[in-house]
């Protein structure tokens, strides 16, 4: 096996630096990483001769696999529908690493106060490898109607408030979007009214990695008149300065320009 059979095996200078980069890996997780990419994108699951297809193993390697997998709690097996899916354990890890994160660590605090003064929902969602978004936390909405997303769940790449936050930091100046764009570098935060379904309306803003590019967006997510206009300018100077807060107490740094603003009345404390 050369480093090039290997996703993302890191190529050094010449062969005798693959072949030795390939030697410090083993087969075994490899594959296994793969059965597991290949069920995240997959929610309903997937059979033994789908996933030894996408996987590109042979099928009784993947047999044997996927049953290791299924004993060790990684994945769950419907004896049914004879579907294979992500397992218990993954939770658990999840979990764990969701917690030791910290920008979400960081994050939880103004999470809380947002929440508690809101009553709304409050995510903290994250840009994933493929350009997809997927939620790693969150704080409950106190609201009788609710938004009911949970962590794990994904978002598509073109998500409207997420691609746009996203873009407006990405070096974009061009376009058709490019004002929309600039609006969004001066405020610091966006919010979309009904452009995620009726009735939806949610804010976010972004929280930078050292690279000054955003690493985590914590978003508020309220149901009609939960979540205005008004709302959202009252409580600007706080969203604002708890972006600022998080990056740099999670070692990030703000962009050039990234605006700062101190706690309007009401969010303080």
């Amino acid at each position: 096996m050369t480093a090039d059979e290997i996703p993302g095996a890191r190529r050094g200078n010449g062969a005798g630096a693959a072949e030795s980069t390939a030697e410090l890996l083993v087969p075994a997780v490899t594959r296994t990483t793969r059965v597991l990419e290949a069920l995240v994108r997959r929610p309903n699951g997937a059979s033994l001769t789908e996933l030894a297809e996408q996987c590109s193993l042979a099928k009784s390697t993947a047999s044997n696999l996927l049953r290791t997998m299924v004993a060790e709690g990684l994945i769950s097996y419907d004896p049914q529908t004879r579907f294979y899916n992500l397992g218990p354990l993954l939770v658990e890890f999840g979990v764990a690493a969701v917690t030791r994160t910290t920008a979400v660590t960081e994050a939880r605090p103004f999470m809380e106060r947002l929440a508690e003064q809101t009553g709304l929902a409050c995510l903290a969602i994250q840009r994933m490898p493929d350009g997809h978004f997927t939620a790693i936390a969150k704080i409950e909405s106190r609201k009788e109607i609710k938004v009911t997303i949970g962590m794990g769940a994904r978002f598509d790449s073109t998500s409207p408030l997420l691609s746009r936050l996203i873009k407006a930091w990405a070096g974009e100046s061009a376009g058709p979007d490019a004002e929309q764009l600039e609006r969004i570098r001066e405020q610091g935060h966006w919010a979309v009214f009904g452009e995620y379904r009726p009735e939806l309306n949610v804010v976010g803003f972004p929280v930078f990695d050292r690279d000054a590019q955003p690493s985590l967006v914590i978003t508020l997510l309220g149901i009609g008149q939960d979540l205005t206009v008004d709302d959202v300018e009252r409580m600007s100077g706080f969203l604002v300065e708890a972006a600022n807060a998080i990056t740099t107490r999670s070692g990030g740094i703000a962009p050039p320009g990234y605006p700062t603003a101190g706690r309007p009345e009401g969010l303080a404390g």
